[in-house]
């Protein structure tokens, strides 16, 4: 399949999607068993080199990105959330039991300085606490897989369609995101992990009668994962399938027509 409005806007990077599965593709890259890590730098090889990649839950070393992936909370203990929740706001700073975060610390095999910073995604434990736990959380599927839209087959359905985009591109697509819409928010940006905005984040949307995209990446930690194949300047831009379909209709009597759209795309 392709996309009419990447046809149209030149993508340097056209649209990828998210697939579940029970069943792992034999030709998709991902870590070995056992091996977890950051998702993102699977999601940029896809993005960018349009490979097919996949993550499965015995992939899991992170409570995030279960979350994100759908694959519950990713939590089996009170001790592990709130250890989530103080790396996600200030660190050692944040931690209600200091000692007890630094000798978890202690136990892992390499700590770098984020760690004990924090991510700062949040300003402090109590904010970070009370947003885990109103994450949006599913529980289905075996594997996530990541393929390029060009390669997406009849019968697969998406869970959630991934537009990588320049400042500009960005700009014509919200524009014809919200070309139909007549009221509330038309872009949510829900303070998510990478993985989370590309994920359970569209997951909940599809509930919606009136879904909208999911902006991100805006977390840094997910950002330096990606910054070897995709630049700096470029966002995702994420919806569910219902969505995706609409945009691509909406758009063809859209600012994708106009001549002062077609100025900027000369330059």
């Amino acid at each position: 399949m392709e996309s009419y409005i990447s046809n149209e806007l030149g993508l340097r990077f056209p649209p990828i999607v998210l697939l579940k599965s029970d069943e792992k593709p034999s030709d998709a890259k991902g870590p070995k068993e056992g091996r977890g890590g950051c998702v993102m730098s699977f999601v940029a090889q896809t993005i960018a080199k349009r490979n097919t990649t996949c993550f499965g839950r015995e992939n899991i070393t992170c409570g995030g990105i279960a979350t994100g992936f759908g694959w519950g909370d990713g939590f089996s203990s009170q001790e592990d959330m709130d250890f989530q929740a103080t790396f996600l706001s200030c660190g050692l700073e944040s931690a209600p039991d200091r000692k007890a975060y630094q000798k978890r610390l202690d136990r892992m095999p390499r700590v770098s300085e984020m760690f004990i910073e924090g991510e700062r995604i949040y300003s402090d434990f109590d904010t970070a606490i009370t947003n885990i736990k109103n994450r949006p959380i599913y529980d289905e599927g075996q594997y996530v897989i990541f393929k390029a839209i060009e390669n997406l087959e009849e019968a697969e359905t998406p869970k959630s369609v991934i537009f990588t985009l320049n400042p500009l591109e960005l700009t014509a697509m919200i524009q014809i995101n919200s070309s139909f819409r007549t009221k509330d928010a038309y872009i949510l940006t829900p303070q998510a992990s990478s993985c989370q905005s590309i994920g359970s984040f569209v997951f909940e949307q599809d509930e919606s009668d009136d879904p909208k995209p999911i902006l991100g990446p805006i977390d840094f930690a997910g950002r330096s994962k990606t910054r070897h194949f995709i630049p700096d300047e470029y966002l995702t831009l994420s919806m569910p399938w219902k969505l995706f379909l609409t945009l691509e209709e909406v758009s063809t009597k859209s600012v994708l027509q106009s001549e002062l759209l077609n100025k900027y795309l000369e330059i």
